[in-house]
Parts: C-alpha cells; sequence; structure tokens
C-alpha cells in the first residue's frame, strides 16, 4: 500500500479555506489528512452529514507523530474541530442563510483500537464534496513537511492562483489571511517572520515557486506581488518529463526522426518517444541523442538477463530522461 503522503489528495472550497485561516499547523494537518480520506466517487446528498472514520497510525505515520502520542493527539484536536465555528455566508449555503456550524459536529471512538470515527456537519459537506468551481487541490506529499501554520496558509492561499499565475494582494488583507491581523506593523517584520520564512518552506517541499514583489503607493508599502509557478525541482523524474513535454506536445512530433527511431529500433512507446523526441529538439539535442543510442543499447545488451528489471524501451527511456529534463524553475521576479 503506498504512502498516504504519496498519494492523497486534498480537496477543499476556497470559503472553507478562508474561514480556517487561524488553525495551528498540527490542525492543518490533521483537517487536510481528514479531508483527503473522504471518497469522492460517493453520490451527494443534500441535508446529509458525512462520517469517516480516521485511522489513527496512518495520521501518525503521514505526519511523524509518535505513534504513542497519536490517539491522544487526534481526540484533542477532534475537540478543538468541535468547538471552532464556521461561518458561512448567504452565498456560500443552499437556502441563502448565513450558518454558523462547528467544523465536525460529533467524534465516536472505539477505545484500544485505534479507530476513530468523526462526522462534518451537512452545511459543511458541500465544501469538501461535489465542488466544480472556486476550489483549491493539493496533495498530502506537498504540504507534509511544512513547520509552521503560516507556510500551510500562504500556500493555500497562493495555490489557489495557481492556474493564473500570479496573485496581488494588499498588506491587511495578506496579513488577516495568515492569521496575523495585529501583529508586524512594520513590513520588515512581517517579511522576516512570515513571508519569507513561508516561501522559503514553499519552494523547498511543494509543488510551487513563489517569488514576490513589493508594491508601493509612493514610498509605503500596500501590498505584494507573488509569481506562481510550477516547482519543477520537487518533481520527480517520471513528472517532470511529463509536465515539460506536455508544454511542448502540440500533437505532432518535434524531431520525426529521433521519435521514429526510438519507436522503431529501441521498442520505446509512441508516447516516451514523442516526449524525448520534443525535449531534445526543445534544446536543439536531437542529433546528439541519436550518437548516444547505440551506446545505452549496448550497457543494456551486457546486461546479465536476471538484472534486467525493464524492456529495452523502459531502459532507454529512462536513460534520457534525467538527461533531457530541466532540475529548476527560473522565475524572473527578484524577493524585494
Amino acid at each position: 500500500m503506498e504512502s498516504p503522503k504519496e498519494t492523497s489528495l486534498v480537496v477543499k472550497s476556497n470559503a472553507l479555506i478562508n474561514a480556517t485561516f487561524d488553525l495551528s499547523l498540527q490542525g492543518n494537518r490533521f483537517l487536510a489528512f481528514a479531508i483527503s480520506l473522504l471518497d469522492r466517487t460517493q453520490k451527494i446528498e443534500i441535508g446529509k452529514p458525512v462520517e469517516l472514520e480516521i485511522p489513527v497510525m496512518e495520521f501518525a505515520k503521514a505526519f511523524d507523530v509518535d505513534p504513542k502520542n497519536a490517539y491522544r493527539e487526534i481526540e484533542t484536536l477532534a475537540d478543538q474541530f468541535q468547538r471552532k465555528l464556521i461561518t458561512l455566508q448567504p452565498d456560500q449555503t443552499l437556502d441563502g442563510s448565513r450558518v454558523k456550524v462547528g467544523l465536525i459536529s460529533k467524534q465516536k471512538y472505539h477505545d484500544g483500537e485505534g479507530r476513530v470515527w468523526i462526522r462534518f456537519d451537512e452545511d459543511l459537506v458541500p465544501h469538501l464534496l461535489g465542488l466544480k468551481e472556486q476550489f483549491t487541490q493539493y496533495r498530502i506529499k506537498d504540504v507534509y513537511q511544512f513547520s509552521k501554520a503560516s507556510s500551510w496558509r500562504v500556500y493555500e492561499l497562493l495555490k489557489q492562483f495557481k492556474k493564473i499565475g500570479q496573485r496581488e494582494i494588499e498588506v491587511e488583507e495578506f496579513k488577516r489571511k495568515v492569521g496575523v491581523p495585529d501583529l508586524y506593523p512594520r513590513i520588515g517584520d512581517l517579511k522576516k517572520r512570515v513571508i519569507d520564512p513561508a516561501i522559503a518552506e514553499i519552494n523547498g517541499t511543494s509543488d510551487l515557486m513563489i517569488q514576490y514583489a513589493q508594491k508601493k503607493r509612493g514610498r509605503r508599502v500596500v501590498g505584494f506581488l507573488f509569481l506562481i509557478r510550477d516547482n519543477e525541482s520537487t518533481k520527480n523524474p517520471q513528472e517532470r518529463i511529463r509536465a515539460v513535454a506536455k508544454k511542448l506536445d502540440t500533437g505532432a512530433d518535434s524531431a520525426p526522426d529521433l521519435a521514429k527511431l526510438l519507436r522503431e529500433e529501441y521498442r520505446v512507446s509512441s508516447a516516451q518517444a514523442r516526449q524525448i523526441a520534443n525535449l531534445a529538439a526543445s534544446t536543439g539535442r536531437e542529433h546528439e541523442i541519436m550518437d548516444k543510442l547505440p551506446r545505452i543499447r549496448g550497457r543494456f545488451d551486457n546486461l546479465p538477463k536476471e538484472n534486467r528489471k525493464t524492456s529495452l524501451g523502459g531502459y532507454v527511456f529512462r536513460a534520457l530522461k534525467d538527461e533531457l529534463t530541466p532540475k529548476q524553475a527560473k522565475l524572473p521576479l527578484n524577493n524585494q
């Protein structure tokens, strides 16, 4: 079974993100973990809550929590969630009323069995399931290493605007949405204590690469412009080559001779041959790659059969993908 760190997807409405700006780091972790366990294929029944079993040891493993303390820690977090009121505005509810609801509405325990059940209230369910607009999604693997709640908050604020590629936000709105409305009146302190550490963690461990610039009115800083890009350095080789090839793929091979050679003589699949050909063409290296292919095949042929963990085509593809894939995203803004 794959680790939740690698596969779990968190999906929640932007309204819910904005309403939970003051969660602690562990609170963000627990909420994200719980949401990632929801069955998104289930039929949504209007007016019906959703109950969810939390596997305690999986939570401990995902976030490096001491197993001896995990059960007690989850109960503490669930208590906090049940007491925490979320306010849903009229445009966020089905009947147009303003609703206050607990982040969870019920807890149930099987002491000694390592199982906990929580219930999401029926008014909260539309902000977790069946979302078609104004929602944000990300993977547990892109956030589990954050060590500060502010990193999580900044990440979610910017992840919302990933498709647009940038987000401009006023200073006071930014402070309110990351949970420090009354702190850091000096911009230098806000950058030093919140923005710069958050961006360092986001760029170092997540799927986003962020840079920002100050927006000024005269000499006064009134806001920030954040530039949001894919973080190629945190993708594994397979993800990197897919991402770059997707940008390059126009429906035809950029280097048809290389693609044909890979398919017909080196038994690389059509999709992978196109990826390699397009990547090689983008850097003008198709002839260099064609010259290397006989040597790669020679290495494969010299492997003892018991050591061949893949076919010739798979071996050639893996041999070329790291060499042709960019390792670092380059962004034009200076962090100033």
